[in-house]
């Protein structure tokens, strides 16, 4: 069975009415926050955020699941449609899961959103790696879309969001790239000014939003840009479309960067353990708190330099688990694929991340960097 019999299964029952929609809890991303905002406006009568079978199988009626169910299919009776990318073992054989919605709710954006959904479908399957195809396209105020949704789990209550989402995929707002200086300026009601300047790679998307919201094509093509990922996106011509998103995305966007400043934190008190591995070291916390800010915090404060390096975090989807994350710079020494064993949860089909079940982030570093 291909992905697109998996889109017809789910156009028929999104065709059949009365359907509910579920995609992953925990942290959100670009293409599971629109694929659930599609699924709301084309007839969902829910949409949830869960993590395991037993959860999604407790949801009665005909279900489509975007961006979760490849783990489990094979537990799901035939009432569940399944639009999901993570079961393949290149990022080439699928496109994400928000391709995949818009093609069984028959979707026709209008030539920028379209470019713009396309460029959030090869940084959700490929990473920041995307960005030496992209130009001035990225990652950007998707951020703040993205960190706003993640506050759910179970029912999404804030239906309202959902929809204004939805409205900005089949807006039909036509502007050249150089005006979306005017979405970026959202950035400059953010209180972490000063943050920024004291941390300048923990807070290098806010440097680099400041830097957009007077000329966003020069913003993007920079050095800095082409290392983060940075770009004009899907969030950024959100804000410009549907003006009522703005309160939305700055709530998510001053959560975001809250992080960083969290993370900021968590070095400078000493809160982080390092194990070191024969092929790199690991940094290991208890929190749970995103693994790209705690390590550009550990660089600005200079605990570490170039040696290849990973995170180890408390998973947030899966209870007793840990996010073990690698940085995109070290993509050519480390790859999380190797890991094995019962203990390990969840691979990214690219290697930079992994879920590992253990009862320490010392002890998940540790099974991790005798693997690598």
């Amino acid at each position: 069975m291909s992905w697109l019999d998996d889109v017809l299964k789910a156009s028929r029952l999104i065709k059949s009415g009365g359907f509910v929609a579920v995609t992953h809890g925990g942290t959100a991303h670009a293409d599971d926050t629109v694929a659930a905002a599609l699924l709301k406006r084309h007839g969902a009568e829910a949409v949830y955020r869960l993590n395991t079978v037993e959860e999604v199988l407790e949801v009665g009626g005909g279900v489509v699941l975007a961006d979760i169910g490849d783990a489990f299919r094979d537990k799901l009776p035939e009432r569940y449609a399944v639009l999901d990318h993570h079961g393949v073992s290149d990022p080439s054989e699928e496109p994400s899961s928000v391709v995949q919605v818009m093609y069984a709710v028959g979707a026709r954006p209008a030539p920028l959103v379209a470019t713009l959904i396309h460029f959030l479908d090869l940084f959700d399957r490929y990473g920041p790696g995307a960005k030496r195809w992209a130009g001035p396209y990225g990652n950007s105020l998707n951020n703040g879309l993205t960190k706003y949704f993640s506050d759910f789990h179970g029912v999404v209550k804030d239906e309202k969001f959902l929809d204004l989402v939805a409205e900005a995929v089949y807006a039909r707002l036509e502007v050249d790239l150089q005006a979306f200086h005017e979405a970026f300026k959202l950035a400059e009601r953010l209180p972490y000014a000063d943050a920024a300047e004291r941390f300048p790679r923990t807070f290098q998307n806010l440097r680099l939003m400041l830097s957009a919201a007077r000329d966003p094509v020069a913003a993007a093509a920079t050095k800095e840009a082409y290392e983060t990922g940075f770009g004009v996106d899907f969030g950024a011509y959100a804000v410009l479309a549907v003006p009522e998103l703005e309160p939305y995305v700055l709530k998510g966007l001053e959560k975001y960067f809250g992080d960083a400043a969290k993370a900021v934190e968590l070095v400078t008190s000493g809160r982080y353990s390092l194990v070191r591995g024969d092929a790199a070291v690991a940094v290991a916390v208890e929190d749970n708190i995103p693994p790209a800010p705690l390590w550009n915090a550990l660089l600005d404060t200079g605990v570490l330099s170039n040696e290849p390096a990973i995170i180890v975090v408390r998973d947030r989807r899966t209870k007793g688990a840990y996010t073990v994350w690698r940085p995109d710079r070290y993509a050519g020494v480390i790859d999380l694929r190797r890991l094995r064993g019962d203990a390990v949860v969840f691979k990214h089909v690219t290697g930079f991340m992994a879920v590992v079940k253990a009862s320490t982030a010392e002890e998940a570093a540790e099974y991790a960097l005798r693997q690598l």
